[in-house]
């Protein structure tokens, strides 16, 4: 059954930038009232300007917030229903990471890294999922990666995150879909994004090693709203990386022997990891 956007209200994470700029424009643009969360508060008023110019839609809401810190989830979901209601969809699209061997990885980083791409994305879904199952409708998405099914090396803080993630929107969909309320899971490969340039991941690693060229985040923002108005469950964005994906469940021998041989090239090549950042500020 085909959900109706006009209307709805539709909250995004990470909304300054990348995928979730792009899911915001194109929410807005199919007529949905959007939410937009994200730290910087800069960044997002200068997201709502260029949202205004999609159309004669209502305004979007800013409100800045930091999805690792409880207090603030909750700070920001109180004024969320307070100036536009409940959303009838909640895309959880913040994250950050890190490019670097797990022997340099320190455990706070492990830990920052986890606290916003899952504890993140578990904090907003709590804040509002009550209300979609009082109304016997909703619609979580949750952005996760490629990364989430396929390990890589220098990348083990964000590949168990999108792991945890992936089984997180897996289980809750058990519980939540009969009561009419969808679960989204997103796995996108490589995205055109600055979350890349700005981890210090090689330029080229998931074209030499994963056969991927980037793809705008509007491609994927496209894939997500039409997840969203159909009632898909699991949207791959590439056929090369739904093709990964396939094979790495199929031939888990095959995929370890292809990642011990990917890690050795990539450790003798690649410089030390860079400077972490969120992905969308």
């Amino acid at each position: 059954m085909k959900r109706s956007l006009p209307g709805r209200v539709a909250l995004i994470t990470g909304a300054s930038s990348g995928i979730g700029l792009a899911t915001a424009k194109a929410l807005a643009g199919a007529g949905a009232r959007v939410v937009l969360v994200a730290r910087s508060a800069a960044r997002l008023e200068a997201a709502a300007r260029e949202i205004a110019r999609i159309g004669d839609g209502p305004p979007a809401l800013v409100l800045p917030c930091d999805v690792s810190d409880p207090a603030a989830v909750d700070a920001m979901a109180q004024q969320a229903r307070r100036e536009v209601g409940p959303p009838d969809i909640v895309v959880n699209n913040a994250g950050i990471g890190r490019w670097e061997p797990v022997v340099e990885l320190s455990s706070e980083r492990i830990r920052q890294v986890l606290e916003v791409n899952f504890f993140g994305a578990v904090l907003c879904t709590k804040a509002f999922l009550p209300a979609m199952l009082e109304r016997g409708q909703g619609t979580v998405v949750f952005v996760s990666s490629g990364f989430g099914v396929l390990p890589f090396p220098c990348t083990a803080a964000y590949c168990a995150s999108k792991h945890a993630l992936n089984g997180f929107a897996g289980s809750l969909r058990a519980e939540v879909e009969r009561q009419g309320v969808d679960v989204v899971l997103v796995l996108p490969g490589g995205t055109r994004t600055e979350f890349f340039v700005t981890n210090a991941y090689p330029a080229d690693a998931l074209s030499r090693y994963l056969f991927q060229r980037l793809v705008p985040p509007e491609q994927v923002a496209r894939r997500i709203v039409q997840a969203v108005i159909l009632g898909r469950r699991r949207v791959v964005i590439g056929r090369l990386n739904d093709l990964a994906l396939r094979c790495a469940g199929a031939f888990p021998e095959l995929q370890d022997a292809f990642l011990s041989f990917v890690g050795k090239r990539i450790l003798k090549r690649a410089p030390p990891g860079g400077r972490p950042s969120r992905s969308a500020e």
